[in-house]
């Protein structure tokens, strides 16, 4: 594997909640930043990759809450004990190196895309959101993670199909129609996923969807039809950007041996 792209905020959130609270000798809070580095280091050993970027979101509204306010409405606040481990980790990866990224307006989806698609190197992403899913390619794998963050699922353009039922491309169809809770995303009101399955299976995509409507009959009929407006809105939401100029060149990705700078902050961190 050559390049690797990983998810920091949904990697960080997930080590998080899968390890105890540990604390540095000040007293900061540290387990999310330990298990991150853990699965750091794993990802090096096993997948040997040249280049390394960690993307991370941020605070800021993107361009998705430009086109509906109630994206990702909902959502718990970020506990302080892990919020405050976000730029330890940050300054962790500095000292060790490792390129990390975030770009005001965009998610950390967006950035992964826009290095997988314009970069045509065999790249693994690592994340345990299933957004990344419409990203698989004939060079992109997406490792995902399950229990904790150290254990995957890999997902690539030869077993996709069979284990998610639909073309990776069509990950955003599939959103359009079912839509997607943890981003407050609505799809077609009533239509679950075993529907929308279906729908995409027979159909392709919401587009093809809507030209033969007259196709459908009963209530699924009448969903379909009201929820147009929705499930157009809910693709573009469920959309990556992978369009992004990539402003870390890829030289700058490459991974260095570990200096004394990042050996000291371990000790600091206990």
């Amino acid at each position: 594997m050559e390049l690797v792209l990983i998810d920091g905020n949904s990697l960080i959130n997930r080590a998080f909640y899968a390890t105890p609270l540990l604390t540095s000798p000040d007293g900061t809070p540290t387990n999310a930043v330990y298990a991150f580095l853990n699965m750091l280091f794993k990802i090096e050993k096993d997948l040997s990759p040249k280049y390394l970027l960690v993307a991370f979101d941020r605070k800021e509204p993107t361009f998705r809450h430009k086109e509906y306010a109630g994206y990702k409405a909902g959502r718990r606040p970020m506990p302080t004990e892990l919020a405050v481990q976000i730029p330890l980790l940050k300054e962790v990866l500095d000292a060790m190196g490792i390129a990390h990224y975030e770009k005001a307006g965009f998610e950390a989806d967006d950035i992964i895309g826009s290095y997988a698609k314009q970069i045509s190197l065999s790249t693994a992403i690592f994340t345990g959101d299933r957004d990344a899913f419409q990203l698989v390619d004939g060079h992109t794998s997406v490792y995902f993670t399950k229990r904790g963050i150290t254990e995957t699922d890999v997902y690539d353009v030869n077993n996709f199909k069979e284990k998610y039922g639909v073309e990776p491309q069509q990950v955003i169809d599939l959103k359009a129609c079912m839509g997607d809770q943890s981003d407050n995303i609505k799809g077609i009101e009533g239509v679950g996923e075993k529907t929308a399955l279906s729908l995409i299976s027979t159909y392709s995509s919401i587009e093809n969807l809507y030209k033969h409507t007259d196709e459908l009959k009963g209530k699924l009929k009448e969903k379909v039809e009201n929820g147009k407006e929705s499930a157009f809105l809910s693709k573009k939401l469920a959309t990556i950007c992978d369009s992004m100029p990539l402003e870390l060149p890829l030289e700058s990705l490459e991974i260095k041996p570990l200096g004394e700078q990042a050996k000291r902050l371990f000790i600091k961190l206990g």
